[in-house]
């Protein structure tokens, strides 16, 4: 397995810049997870890494080998797509060994690696069926294990779980996390899904236009985003944003024991969903507000409640199932002072300035 270090890279499709300028360097065997809303360059990025991709300017290492002109297949490394991309009148053994029998590996080691491969994957009983007898999860396990018994480099994931069910996802969610951790392999993977974001990555890496908004693991992103658009874009409800002139406007006053020296700096407040504790009828009072119900949703261990507050919008509020509002009804929204992020204008966190 090998370090992988991007530097200065650029990709432009004829005039339209979409890679502009990316730095990053993956760790031998960190599980790095690429993510950012649809047209942000992260398959792209990922496509450039694997070699499907020429860059238009910029570096490429694979440990210490620079490979940046080098073709996919001198790469060495291994990519799962989002379709399986298996064949369909040869079986499971036969799809995982084919790689291996056009590099010419002796039939006995080509036994062997499919051998180990799907005993990692737990595939040995299925090793003679063909695909169409496969689950949408098992045909997956068969695609990752045609990766395996290549050993390459790194494993490159291109939204291989999209096409799945909601129970397989988890199913398969878990599995690539001890996949990871049973061959100690350097891992990129790209999601649009924040789950699989969050319980999978070391580190993640937030795209926009092309760009990397900020680098960090999850909870450190999630808990310290850098702007206002890694505070939105990390996390499900997104974090709630309060302009400042909004809030100036209707009279109140926010002020934050998160960073308490740049409050009258914010142009923006942030706070999650979490953060928010509802009660009823009207207590106006230091960081507080009011307002009415609007919808809610009931997810059995957890309720959003969607509270429209007048001159603001709507705010969401994360409460425990026990509680009980109803539509239209007027509540108090009390706003942990130590848990409210401040932004300037420039839409940077104020965290740790001033």
């Amino acid at each position: 397995m090998s370090a992988i270090t991007i530097e200065g890279l650029y990709k432009s499709f004829g005039s339209v810049p979409v890679i502009k300028g990316v730095d990053l360097e993956i760790q031998d065997k960190e599980f790095v997870v690429f993510v950012g809303p649809s047209g942000c360059g992260k398959s792209t990025m990922l496509r450039l890494i694997a070699g499907l991709e020429e860059a238009t300017a910029g570096s490429l290492h694979l440990g210490e080998t620079d490979v940046t002109s080098l073709t996919a297949p001198e790469r060495g490394l291994a990519m799962v797509f989002q379709s399986y991309a298996l064949y369909p009148h040869k079986t499971v053994g036969e799809n995982m060994a084919f790689p291996l029998k056009v590099a010419g590996v002796p039939a006995a080691e080509v036994r062997d690696k499919v051998q180990k491969a799907a005993e990692i994957l737990q595939l040995e009983a299925l090793l003679d069926r063909k695909p169409k007898e496969l689950s949408g999860g098992q045909r997956q396990r068969v695609a990752i294990g045609r990766c395996i018994v290549r050993d390459p480099k790194a494993f490159l994931f291109d939204e291989p779980l999209s096409n799945l069910d909601a129970a397989l996802r988890v199913e398969m969610r878990v599995q690539i996390a001890r996949l990871h951790k049973q061959l100690a392999a350097t891992m990129i993977y790209v999601t649009h899904d924040q789950i699989e974001a969050m319980t999978l990555a070391d580190r993640i890496v937030v795209f926009s236009a092309g760009r990397i908004e900020q680098i960090g693991a999850p909870l450190d992103l999630y808990e310290n985003p850098a702007n206002l658009f890694v505070a939105t874009f990390i996390g499900s409800p997104k974090m709630n944003i309060l302009g400042a002139g909004a809030l100036s406007e209707v009279g109140i006053t926010l002020s934050s024991t998160r960073v308490p020296d740049v409050s009258a700096q914010a142009a923006h407040f942030g706070i999650r969903p979490e953060h928010i504790t509802l009660s009823a009828g009207a207590e106006p009072g230091d960081n507080r507000l009011v307002g009415e119900v609007g919808i809610f949703e009931k997810l059995g261990g957890d309720s959003f409640y969607h509270v429209d507050v007048a001159g603001l919008g709507t705010l969401v509020a994360r409460t425990p199932p026990t509680a009980q509002y109803r539509e239209g009804e007027t509540v108090t929204l009390a706003l942990d002072p130590s848990q409210l992020h401040a932004f300037g204008p420039d839409e940077k966190s104020l965290a740790g300035v001033g």
